[in-house]
């Protein structure tokens, strides 16, 4: 799969650069061709498209080439920094996209340009935050404060960013919905970045009435027994029962415990049937 791949990419980066070079000499050297068909205005602007196209995607394969070959792809944001390099091609493929429209159309770049600085001032008012989610979209896309694959909270939404673009973040929540937010709204928020944390980490939230709750050590050591089935795949210091916070009524409190191998579908189960176990023992301690 991996070959075909390597041979498609090939066989691909071989017609753009056919375009290019054939485009070259067409407009150098010999653009007989374009009369013979006629509208040769109209099919110059069609292939310098056409040899745009070609350049801006034979440099993002080779960005991003030479990225690898440097051995940037193993550190942290590798995937971002691939993202980033998309975004750029696609927004500088709709600017050409457009100059090309306004080229077959027959506007005058120049008279195009004043036009625009007229409007310049409505233009950004109605398309502000059209410009902000832009601008945040490629600056997460060359930073690492999260990644494709990380498991993250945005604004009030849970769950592993599966894509970042340049104006939406989408992310899978924790029952495989897709969720899109703007990435103004994830700048303008506080993100916690789960995946950043110790993976081996595990961390239970849940609530307690203060009644029911005689002592924090005894609750920590009971909890402690309640998951001892699962012992064996715990390490033996690193059960924690934290303090968040203290209500009028009840209190938060938050149980963690570090696993001693990593195995994600294994630390999906011991998760759920621990949530399941700390849940029957609060159920038991109510007052």
């Amino acid at each position: 799969m991996k070959d075909r791949s390597a041979v498609g990419s090939l066989a691909l980066a071989g017609f753009e650069l056919l375009i290019l070079f054939g485009g070259l000499y067409i407009i150098q050297f010999d653009d007989r061709l374009l009369w013979q068909m006629g509208r040769p205005e109209f099919w110059r602007v069609l292939l310098y498209f056409a040899m745009t196209v070609a350049v801006l995607n034979v440099l993002t394969r080779f960005v991003k080439w030479l990225y690898r070959r440097q051995n940037y792809a193993k550190r942290r944001g590798a995937k971002n920094f691939v993202y980033g390099v998309e975004n750029i091609r696609k927004l500088l493929l709709a600017a050409v996209v457009v100059f090309t429209i306004f080229s077959l159309i027959g506007i005058d770049f120049r008279t195009l340009f004043t036009s625009l600085s007229i409007v310049a001032a409505a233009i950004a008012i109605v398309s502000k935050d059209f410009v902000n989610d832009l601008i945040v979209g490629i600056y997460y896309s060359f930073t690492d404060v999260f990644e494709v694959g990380d498991y993250v909270k945005f604004y009030t939404y849970k769950g592993r960013v599966a894509d970042i673009g340049l104006l939406k973040v989408k992310i899978f929540n924790d029952n495989d919905d897709v969720v899109i937010l703007p990435n103004g709204k994830v700048y303008s928020n506080e993100i916690i970045n789960y995946t950043r944390r110790d993976v081996r980490l595990m961390s239970i939230d849940f609530e307690m009435d203060l009644k029911a709750i005689k002592n924090v050590d005894v609750l920590e050591a009971e909890l402690k027994q309640s998951v001892s089935s699962y012992a064996d795949t715990i390490e033996e210091s690193s059960y924690l029962l934290k303090i968040v916070e203290v209500k009028k009524d009840y209190m938060e409190l938050k149980f963690q415990f570090r696993l001693k191998s990593l195995d994600r579908p294994r630390q999906r189960e011991i998760k759920r049937k621990v949530v399941r176990e700390i849940f029957s023992y609060v159920s038991s301690h109510k007052s």
